[in-house]
C-alpha cells in the first residue's frame, strides 16, 4: 500500500512548521510592513501626553491621540500584544474629551505611554 506524496504516514506535506509558527511568521511579516505606521501612532500619543503635562494640549492633538490609541487598541491583538491593546484602551479612555482629568492623569499617561512603547518595541509575541 502506497501512502502517496507527503509524509510517510500519508498526511499532506506542510509548508514548514506548525500552524502556530506559521501564524507567528505571518504576524512578523505584517508587523514589519506596518511598523512605521504603528510607531507614528505611538508618537501622536506621546505628543499629546507631553502637551498635557505642559498644559498645552489642544483639542486637535487630543483628538488625534484618542484616534491613534483607538486604532492601536484595535490592531495590536492580531500581533499577540494583548498588554499593548489593554494599555492603548486605557490611554484612549484617559484622553477622551468626556473624561474629567484627575490630578494624577498626566502622570498615569506618561507611565502608560512608556509601557506601550516597551510593548511595541518587543514586537509580535
Amino acid at each position: 500500500m502506497s501512502s502517496g506524496p507527503g509524509s510517510p504516514d500519508g498526511s499532506p506535506p506542510t509548508s514548514g512548521g506548525t500552524p502556530a509558527s506559521q501564524d507567528h511568521a505571518s504576524a512578523v511579516r505584517v508587523w514589519k510592513q506596518f511598523r512605521d505606521v504603528i510607531f507614528e501612532r505611538l508618537a501622536a500619543i506621546e505628543k499629546a501626553v507631553t502637551a498635557l503635562r505642559r498644559a498645552t494640549l489642544t483639542p486637535d492633538v487630543r483628538q488625534k491621540a484618542v484616534l491613534e490609541a483607538h486604532r492601536l487598541a484595535g490592531s495590536l491583538g492580531m500581533f499577540g500584544l494583548a498588554e499593548g491593546t489593554r494599555v492603548a484602551r486605557e490611554i484612549e479612555h484617559l484622553l477622551a474629551e468626556n473624561v474629567v482629568a484627575a490630578p494624577d492623569t498626566p502622570h498615569r499617561l506618561v507611565e502608560l505611554a512608556g509601557i506601550l512603547r516597551h510593548e511595541l518595541e518587543k514586537g509580535p509575541a
